[in-house]
């Protein structure tokens, strides 16, 4: 890989660095930032920061970064901090959902509260106590309705003959009688359509 030419401030050209097919095992700060593509400053960072480490070389001389140790070093803090931001924002997720969680069940437990108090205050009866009244005022109709037909009969006498009035009061039952049979079918079969008898 080589790398572009560069004017220095006394008008010589600086040699490109050109990579041999061997890999230094002994690099510097400026050859570990161009592996890595970041600043010196960055290395110097990371190495302050303990994620690399400079050893001082067989020989002698300034420290220096082992290339290889030093790459590999970096590809897994590189790695160990994607997987951390992976687990953060999976618990970042989790930590959601549990707000999300108790925020419904507040929700549904303020529903059950105002539903409480409207009971208390009786605006709701029981299922049982609203059938009782519901058979009750069933029962007062279809008195009610199955008096028609008499006295109709009884307010009819005055204009027609005894064998007509009757004739109208009986068809005028069994017509009743049929609407009030088909009205209670129907009652039935909304019920065990809804599933309750």
């Amino acid at each position: 890989m080589a790398g572009k030419t560069k004017k220095t401030t006394t008008g010589k050209i600086e040699k490109p660095v050109v990579m041999s097919g061997a890999v230094p095992e002994w690099s510097s700060t400026k050859a570990i930032s161009k592996l890595l593509g970041k600043t010196v400053r960055r290395i110097q960072q990371l190495t302050q920061e303990g994620v690399l480490e400079t050893e001082v070389p067989p020989g002698g001389g300034a420290r220096k970064y082992r290339t290889c140790e030093t790459v590999q070093r970096y590809i897994a803090h590189v790695e160990q901090k994607a997987q951390e931001t992976g687990e953060n924002s999976r618990a970042a997720e989790l930590n959601l959902k549990k707000l999300q969680a108790e925020v419904d069940l507040k929700e549904s437990q303020g529903q059950l509260h105002r539903l409480k108090t409207a009971i208390a205050e009786g605006k709701y009866i029981s299922a049982d106590q609203a059938t009782e009244e519901l058979a009750e005022f069933l029962a007062t109709f279809k008195k009610f309705a199955m008096n028609i037909p008499p006295r109709m009969a009884g307010t009819m006498s005055s204009y027609a003959d005894a064998v007509t009035v009757r004739a109208m009061e009986k068809t005028m039952r069994k017509e009743l009688e049929a609407l009030l049979a088909a009205f209670s079918d129907g009652a039935v079969a909304e019920q065990t359509e809804d599933g309750e008898p």
